[in-house]
């Protein structure tokens, strides 16, 4: 029908000996097409720019581009001088047809602001004005790679530390003061209707683009872009909640360390003893993150649980009786790397073979254990070659015996960093193999392989250097004595011989079991063999950590089709939302949240750099940033950097403790008794109020959902005229009531800007008159945060998890005079019935009057949900007032009322009624 539409218009204009140029509308889409360039007008103000040089377009979605079917836009097109001319409302686009590929000198775009000021864009063109995207993530981060007073700026020179790969810089965000946003799909993988998955682009790929152009309406955009490529999920609930992260540390069976008993102590019964504590301290968390201790092989891959974890089944029914939900790390796997996915020791290996249809390794005839009488010796002048203690008759008599299941800085050698030397006198029997495979396991960093005086060489592997090996069959004697040495590196984890295998066996190592997840019945295999027992036993969450080298297809963001494939199995196998923590994965990642940021170091410029990080994550359309709180590259805190830390985390999208040093030997330095009386009180304050919060913090992930709009709004977003917004990165509004100015520097001085308008401190209700900046001092459990005039935010009562009671009672605060309006929403916090219109909204009102009377209304509540509340009782609070005189609930004057005169608050307590029923309460 298009071809016939196209040939029928050609016809009609015959008599013009120019190039093809065509006006259709194809799928309700308005559409242009010169030669092999396709103009679609998707909206008036987004256009998707195709270049086919074999003349196809591409009508199918793509993994990132999912809306084809867009409404009517009204175009008109002309030719003049050798010019195709497009017209819509909001913009002009000018392209020469027969000029080939889009460049700068044959395209260009043109639009107005809304006060008749130009713009244009042209291929290649650089944004300068751009307000900032987001990195793939902030790993290895310290003050040295941060772009000093540049928040919006990119690390640099920041090389994630094992996988040896550089952070890319950002790419621009959508929004920017020069007024477009630029998409480059050229290469996506398109979606397959047919097989539900991605199949690689015809190639030369061509270009496919596109183009938004808007004024300052920042908000239009960002819908705009969720409706071209997906929007915002609802999360669950719980997500909303704290989180706390342990068992940081790896656990391999028949090691050292496995057998140690502090290490050993480090287990079930230890991690529920520290859960214990923290709800006997009244601390409130709703999430446990298993970090990769509870794998059985480590970074070499596994699905069993280690023995750490005795009981899997007892421990997950003894979280779900305190209401913890269980997430896991798990590793798909890191870009750059050879990281073995499943060991074949996993008692899933068969099955997982079996299914990828791969035969089961050959096992050894020869096998022999050489772990044993290996010796050491020290080179710091780095003298081993020139003197050559490979040499087989090199005397080794002085040097100390040494183990090759731990670092040699466990073993009597803590603080030694220079060069290394191994060497081991190995009897061989008379007939040997026709190949001998040495096996070394984890060597830590590089090393050096000589058999016999001989340099041997070996296979090299990026990180984790868990297994490498070489045939030296024809180096050895056999029926003799031989010498086999190593010249070791250390690496991060130590030096030396970390762990086995250490052996000789007649077979080589058999090739890794990794996945490849754009693979359809690969990426089944690996969620329905490995994760789908795990979900059915009770794991909430997964902590996708890694993924960049996990799907391997042309064109494809690997860590976004990796993050998808996880979320979209757990929603389809649960029935319920998903969540998942990976890193970001470039356009369409709000499809699938959230995103963490990876290991940082513990630094005050690291912390001030997150504040801003995150504030522009909505930019993206990524809500939900999490963040490593306190720092991963550190150990126990400054306590004022832990607290600064913790109350950004209770007002950032996902409050998660995490550090690189929850390990048997140091415990969970994130705990807050580390730090004494001072620390249990600080994390109960932010902790509890976090999870009071949730109710105000949840509709706004229902705004997320339907408006596009994030929960963290730089000011900007709100005041996109103000000059002053854009200078103020480290301050932010949480949710639309709150303007949050964290601290973040050692001094506790903070100098804030409020917008025009009056403001209330949030926490002792100062008033404050906006359109100018303040310098405050904040003690060290004190944060800055402000509502506006006239604001409303509900809360719910203390509780030890964000659900553990029904929303049967509200505390709702209000504060100072003027209006104020606030759209309750509330479902089930779990089930997908929310996108059946399963959920219930209350309309809040809040206004004063010219005689100085106030009145709150809440509305009767719209629609309902499973387990919704029949009935609610209340508790206002009036901040910021003066004493009234009297108060009355539904005209009725009421003495169920009180004055705190110390902190100006009136406290109002309205018995409980049908949710079916309004409430209007005056003073």
């Amino acid at each position: 029908m298009n071809a016939l539409r196209c040939m029928l218009f050609v016809a009609l204009l015959g008599f013009v000996s120019t190039p093809l140029v065509s006006f259709a509308r194809t799928q309700n889409t308005s559409t242009v097409v010169a030669g092999n360039a396709r103009f679609e007008f998707l909206t008036s103000s987004l256009v998707r720019m195709e270049y086919a040089p074999n003349g196809r377009f591409v009508d199918e979605p793509t993994a990132v581009v999912q809306e084809r079917d867009w409404p009517t836009v009204d175009v008109q097109s002309s030719r003049q001088n050798g010019w195709l001319v497009v017209h819509t409302h909001d913009m002009v686009l000018r392209y020469r047809p027969d000029s080939g590929a889009f460049n700068a000198g044959n395209l260009e775009i043109t639009w107005n602001e809304a006060h008749g000021a130009p713009h244009s864009w042209h291929p290649g063109q650089v944004d300068t004005q751009n307000l900032g995207g987001l990195t793939y993530s902030l790993d290895h981060v310290s003050e040295v790679n941060l772009p000093k007073g540049k928040d919006l700026e990119s690390p640099v020179n920041d090389i994630i530390p094992g996988i040896e790969i550089p952070l890319e810089p950002a790419k621009p965000g959508l929004l920017s003061r020069s007024g477009f946003a630029f998409i480059d799909d050229s290469q996506t993988p398109l979606w397959d209707t047919k097989m539900q998955w991605i199949t690689p682009r015809e190639q030369p790929y061509g270009q496919d683009w596109y183009l938004f152009t808007y004024d300052r309406n920042y908000p239009h955009v960002l819908q705009e872009y969720a409706q071209l490529c997906g929007g915002v999920p609802m999360i669950p609930r719980y997500v909303l909640g704290n989180w706390v992260t342990d068992f940081n540390f790896e656990y391999f069976p028949n090691t050292a360390d496995a057998h140690d008993p502090q290490f050993e102590h480090y287990n079930q019964q230890y991690l529920e003893h520290e859960l214990s504590r923290l709800r006997e301290n009244h601390i409130p968390f709703d999430t446990l993150v298993l970090d990769f201790a509870w794998h059985n092989y480590g970074w070499q891959g596994g699905y069993d649980w280690s023995p750490l974890i005795s009981q899997p089944t007892q421990f997950m029914q003894w979280l779900r009786d305190r209401g913890i939900k269980l997430s896991l790390n798990d590793h798909p796997g890191y870009a750059g790397t050879q990281e073995e996915i499943l060991s074949y020791d996993d008692s899933h290996a068969p099955d997982v073979l079996k299914a990828l249809g791969r035969p089961l390794p050959p096992k050894p005839s020869f096998d022999m254990d050489i772990s044993t009488s290996w010796r050491f010796a020290t080179d710091p002048g780095d003298q081993g070659v020139r003197q050559q203690w490979f040499a087989a008759d090199h005397d080794d008599r002085a040097w100390r015996p040494i183990r090759t299941d731990q670092s040699w800085q466990k073993q009597g050698y803590p603080d030694y960093q220079g060069i290394g030397w191994y060497r081991s006198h190995i009897s061989l029997p008379e007939k040997l193999p026709a190949a001998l495979y040495l096996y070394l396991g984890e060597v830590g960093q590089t090393y050096r392989l000589f058999v016999n005086g001989k340099e041997v060489e070996h296979t090299r592997v990026s990180w984790p250097q868990r297994l490498t090996y070489a045939n030296i069959r024809p180096y050895v004697h056999a029926g003799q004595r031989n010498d086999i040495a190593l010249r070791v590196v250390p690496g991060e984890q130590g030096g030396g011989i970390l762990r086995g295998p250490v052996a000789l066996r007649d077979v080589p190592p058999p090739e890794r079991i990794y996945f490849n997840l754009a693979d359809k019945h690969q990426a089944d295999v690996f969620m329905r063999d490995l994760h789908a027992p795990l979900l059915q036993a009770g794991v909430s969450s997964w902590w996708v950590d890694g993924g960049g080298g996990a799907a391997q297809m042309p064109g494809l963001n690997p860590q976004f089709w990796t993050n998808k494939v996880f979320y979209d199995f757990t929603q389809q196998f649960t029935g319920q939302r998903a969540f998942i923590l990976g890193r970001y994965g470039d356009w369409g990642s709000e499809r699938y949240p959230g995103f963490f940021t990876g290991d940082t170091y513990s630094e005050w410029p690291v912390l001030a750099y997150e504040v801003a990080f995150t504030a522009r994550g909505g930019n993206v359309l990524a809500p939900y940033i999490s963040h490593d709180i306190g720092g991963f590259h550190g150990a126990r805190l400054d306590f004022d950097l832990y607290a600064r830390w913790i109350e950004f985390g209770a007002f950032s999208p996902i409050l998660r403790m995490h550090s690189a040093h929850a390990n048997p030997h140091e415990g969970n330095t994130r705990m807050p008794w580390l730090y004494g009386d001072k620390g249990i009180a600080l994390m109960r304050k932010y902790f509890t109020l976090r999870t009071q919060l949730i109710p105000y913090i949840y509709t706004y992930t229902w705004q997320a959902h339907t408006l596009s709009l994030p929960l963290l709004r730089p000011l900007y977003l709100r005041y996109p005229e103000l000059e002053e917004a854009y200078r103020q990165t480290r301050e932010y509004f949480f949710g639309d009531q709150m303007l949050v100015a964290p601290v973040l520097d050692p001094s506790g001085e903070r100098t804030v800007y409020l917008p025009p308008g009056s403001w209330i401190d949030f926490f002792n209700g100062r008033r404050y008159q906006g359109g100018r900046s303040f310098t405050a001092h904040y003690a060290v459990d004190e944060t800055p945060v402000f509502v506006r005039e006239g604001a409303i935010i509900p809360e719910q009562e203390p509780s030890d998890y964000s659900d553990a009671r029904p929303l049967d009672a509200l505390i709702l605060n209000v504060y100072g005079g003027g209006k104020g309006h606030f759209d309750l929403y509330e479902d089930d916090g779990l089930s997908l019935d929310y996108a059946k219109g399963d959920y219930a909204i209350t309309a809040i009102d809040y206004r004063s009057k010219a005689d100085g009377s106030h009145e709150l209304v809440v509305s009767p509540a719209k629609g309902g949900y499973k387990g919704q509340p029949l009935s609610r009782s209340y508790m206002v609070r009036i901040h910021a007032v003066d004493k009234p005189r009297s108060v009355s609930i539904n005209d009725k004057p009421t003495t169920q009322w009180s004055w705190d005169d110390k902190e100006a608050t009136v406290v109002v307590n309205v018995p409980g009624q049908s949710v079916r029923e309004g409430v209007r309460v005056t003073w």
